[in-house]
């Protein structure tokens, strides 16, 4: 059975124009639409603002309705409602409402979102009817599948760029590459960055027409960008430049408006303390700054979504901190806060449904093992990644630095009994970072997860075992002295690996450079024994050094020594470097007379010296011999 499908909304001129997909024909078809816009208006005289804006052309209904502004959403304030169906009158009412001194509230998010929200129009659904001129969708449910749509992804790792289509993964060595590719197939969506579309329209703007619709919002999968525009109602069209904080804000922002709560787009403002206060009390998660070495049998804990079930556990958001006239506040020991317990916050309501949808994905994915649920599980997990950090954010819509510290301090004291737990039954605890921690002397596997069980039972919050390692190495920072906190890796007992933030992984480390640190990487992870591992260190440093032997004597592709950048220059940049004059993001950069310039295919003087020291950086992140003897 075949669908269409509710992709796009648009605004054009007073119209909206929605895009439906024909899974039958593959065909996207227009549509044009009239929705009512609205907008609200606070002032003095309610009444004469009503009387007013009814006397206007264009404007098709007005009243009056009760709603509470914050910070607490104690009080009750009189809001002039209007609707229009023009969206060019709607911001022109809004303008001269500003400029005559009245108060426009509810600026955010989007008209088009807040429309599209209050019409149960979800975009990125399967398409049901047409009812005065207005599209009906099916109620989406968790585990349909994504509309059969023509993508392409492009963008940038390790100095070549990528593409990926729903029927290959390409990489290809420059822009020209990919225009050639477009050119010569057709694709209903293209995701990039703004960066790397406006190269494409500067090289030639015909061909990148064979993508019907661009999304410049980064390189992400297109399940992704769906769930976005599902979760958010936010189109497509405005998906451009998305942040997953701006996703998040609209989410709570669209919850506040069912509960007819004002937005503000002011930042809430924080009573003032002394240092000493914001000493004790803003110190942020646990972060260990671990000994660097090589750990044997090592249990790696990670607590489900930690931030976020603390939001939704304790009701923590920016209205229910420390709120004066709380009739049944929640005394916490390890925080001088009080979170009221009234009714549901915005920010815990909202959170604690994505936390059940993404359970849901990951349920989904482990019955069906379609890609689907894991990118749609992915991008709820960024989501709830972004929750913890823009509750503190100076513009966060329903957030505080209160209602921020409230959380780190609860992680805090969670991650004090998980490492107090393991300690009292004779385990180690080599590191702890946020909501990860992981014992040393675990076993086994069984033992790892005896421990979970026992964990979660210490602290009342859902674990799971992220890792149970053979081995675990942990690197050194560049003193030597000390570990860093976000680079480990090691041999898992299942077989597998696992790496993270070291030069291997790093996108904007060069091919080659990567490449060797793999290569030795491959090596150690052959050791299962202190015995084996003394054997493949030596093995893992002599690659290295072939390696820089081969740069030394030429044996090289010049393309593989790129080294690829995407951020542009910021205003605090007193001096810039000269390849940000000299080129455009994301740049493609190598290493020439001691100082990084942009790529040319053609140029000849590479500077080798440096790639050596990168050769010798990533050495660094390898164990040695004395490693093994320590832990021994």
């Amino acid at each position: 059975m075949t669908y269409k499908w509710l992709i796009d909304a648009d605004i054009r001129g007073d119209r909206v124009v929605f895009t439906i997909y024909n899974e039958g024909t593959s065909v996207l078809e227009k549509r044009e639409s009239q929705v009512a816009f609205r907008g609200y208006i606070a002032g003095r005289d309610p009444h004469l603002i009503a009387t007013e804006l009814e006397s206007i052309e264009g404007v098709e209904s007005t009243w009056i309705e009760k709603w509470r502004v914050p910070p607490y959403y104690e009080d009750y304030i009189d809001l002039v409602v209007f609707e229009t169906s023009s969206y060019k009158l709607l911001l022109k009412i809004l303008k001269l409402s500003s400029m005559r001194g009245l108060k426009v509230i509810n600026k955010f998010p989007h008209p088009l979102i807040e429309a599209l929200h209050r019409l149960k129009i979800k975009p990125l659904t399967i398409l049901e009817d047409w009812r005065s001129g207005v599209p009906i969708v099916y109620d989406w449910i968790p585990s349909m599948a994504d509309p059969d749509l023509n993508y392409i992804v492009i963008d940038v790792e390790h100095g070549y760029y990528t593409v990926k289509t729903r029927w290959e993964d390409l990489i290809l060595e420059s822009l020209e590459d990919i225009l050639n590719y477009i050119s010569s197939h057709y694709f209903h969506l293209g995701f990039t960055d703004q960066q790397i579309y406006l190269k494409l329209i500067e090289l030639d703007s015909k061909s990148i027409s064979r993508v019907s619709k661009w999304i410049t919002g980064g390189a992400f999968h297109p399940s992704e960008y769906f769930e976005w525009s599902r979760l958010s109602y936010t189109p497509l069209s405005l998906m451009g430049n998305i942040t997953i904080g701006r996703i998040l804000s609209t989410i709570e922002a669209l919850k506040a408006r069912s509960r007819r709560l004002a937005i503000d787009t002011v930042g809430r403002r924080e009573p003032w303390r002394t240092i000493e206060e914001l000493i004790v009390n803003d110190r942020g998660g646990v972060v260990y700054r671990p000994k660097p070495g090589l750990y044997w049998s090592v249990c790696q804990i990670d607590f489900k979504s930690l931030y976020p079930n603390i939001i939704a556990k304790y009701n923590i958001s920016g209205e229910t901190i420390d709120k004066s006239s709380c009739k049944n506040p929640l005394i916490i020991p390890w925080t001088p806060h009080k979170v009221c317990l009234d009714e549901r916050g915005v920010v815990p309501e909202s959170i604690e449904e994505l936390i059940k949808l993404k359970e849901i994905y990951e349920d989904l994915l482990k019955e069906t093992g379609k890609s689907v649920f894991e990118y749609r599980r992915s991008a709820i997990k960024w989501i709830l990644v972004a929750s913890f950090g823009y509750l503190g954010y100076r513009n966060s819509l329903f957030g505080s630095v209160m209602a921020h510290e409230v959380v780190t301090a609860t992680s805090r004291e969670i991650m004090m009994k998980a490492r107090m737990l393991a300690e009292s039954l004779g385990y180690k605890v080599i590191h702890a970072i946020v909501d990860s921690v992981f014992i040393e002397g675990v076993q086994s596997i069984e033992d790892c997860e005896a421990l979970l069980r026992r964990i979660e039972g210490e602290t009342g919050f859902k674990a799971k075992v992220e890792a149970y390692y053979t081995w675990l190495y942990i690197p050194r920072d560049s003193t030597g002295l000390n570990g860093v906190s976000n680079r480990y890796y090691g041999l898992l007992s299942s077989g597998g690996e696992k790496v993270k933030g070291i030069m291997a992984v790093r996108r904007d480390t060069p091919l080659y450079i990567a490449r060797a640190q793999i290569e030795a990487l491959r090596k150690l992870f052959e050791a299962k024994t202190p015995s084996e591992m003394e054997v493949k260190i030596r093995e893992a440093h002599s690659i290295i050094n072939l390696y820089i032997e081969h740069l030394k004597n030429g044996l090289y592709d010049k393309r593989e020594l790129i080294i690829s950048r995407r951020i542009s220059i910021r205003d605090s940049y007193k001096k810039p470097p000269s390849y940000i004059i000299e080129s455009t993001p994301p740049y493609m950069l190598i290493y020439t007379s001691g100082k990084l310039a942009p790529y040319n295919s053609k140029r000849v003087e590479i500077n080798i010296n440096k790639y050596k020291q990168l050769l010798e950086k990533a050495r660094k992140e390898l164990p040695t011999i004395e490693d093994i003897n320590t832990t021994l």
